[in-house]
């Protein structure tokens, strides 16, 4: 990561993010990684921050307390939109989205393309089945990529961007910034809002985002501080989601739902970590 980006960071950490500011920030001009199917990943550094909501904060529940402090240890890459309709369709060979052509909302989109909407109603199972099938394409397997879902606290590591309000765009709600709140009843096509300040899209709102963590309510209790992976045995039998969707009311970067990883929903969607090996060519290694 370079120097610029790091000051960057470290400005938001010492002076956080008014709502104004946000909407007079610039774009940020942050390094793009893509894949061999269009994919768009960010490296979001290795830092420090306080996940959860402070105990004054009583807009969230008791499952974001109490806010504690985790650390990142190791850069890591991540989808800067979440994974489309027509990037799980050629993957998967199938749309299982409500909001497309065909599917039970159809109605409310009918007018609309959605291709690069978000895709939706994916349960946990699908999302991580997504990713082994990319992981194995042989263009990505050549390059020493593969796929994952992210544990939570790189999720709110990454929307947060070294904010500490509410939201990474300020302390209140604003439909300005994210699909939800109910206002449109409907996905919109990702990137259609301002990014955060990583240059990550849609981190609140559109749809609730999938995470590789078992929910637990207390679990911020007692979570360990280096890298996280939430607990390590099922013992509400349910997976964590973050962000919040175009329905959502609730959207904060702290905000936790969980529900059974064989459930779907409508505003059920989910971005993906690119782990990248290092490739050494034949020729390298012949010439060692």
């Amino acid at each position: 990561m370079t120097s610029l980006r790091r000051l960057l960071l470290l400005s938001a950490l010492i002076c956080g993010c008014t709502q104004e500011q946000a909407l007079q920030s610039p774009v940020p001009d942050v390094p793009v990684q893509t894949n061999t199917i269009g994919m768009k990943f960010v490296t979001i550094p290795a830092g420090e921050f306080l996940m959860g909501a402070p105990e004054t904060d009583l807009k969230a529940e008791e499952d974001e307390k109490p806010q504690h402090r985790v650390v990142i240890t190791q850069d890591f890459h991540l989808g800067q939109f979440e994974v489309t309709q027509a990037q799980y369709a050629e993957v998967m060979g199938n749309n299982p989205s409500e909001f497309s052509k065909g599917g039970r909302e159809a109605d409310a989109v009918k007018n609309l393309q959605t291709d690069q909407f978000p895709v939706e109603f994916v349960n946990w199972y699908e999302a991580n089945l997504f990713c082994k099938k990319i992981s194995e394409l042989p263009a990505e397997k050549a390059a020493g990529r593969s796929y994952r879902l992210p544990t939570e606290a790189e999720w709110e590591y990454a929307c947060r961007a070294g904010t500490t309000t509410r939201f990474s765009f300020g302390k209140e709600p604003d439909p300005r910034y994210a699909n939800y709140l109910g206002d449109i009843g409907h996905p919109r096509p990702v990137g259609s809002y301002p990014p955060n300040p990583f240059g990550l899209y849609d981190m609140h709102g559109n749809v609730l985002e999938w995470c590789s963590d078992w929910h637990v309510d207390d679990y911020f209790q007692h979570s360990p501080v280096e890298d996280p992976t939430g607990p390590e045995e099922p013992i509400e039998d349910a997976r964590v989601l973050r962000g919040g969707g175009h329905g959502f009311k609730a959207a904060s970067s702290s905000f936790r739902d969980s529900i059974l990883p064989n459930r779907r929903g409508n505003s059920h969607g989910f971005r993906v970590v690119m782990e990248v090996e290092r490739v050494i060519s034949n020729e390298a290694s012949q010439s060692n």
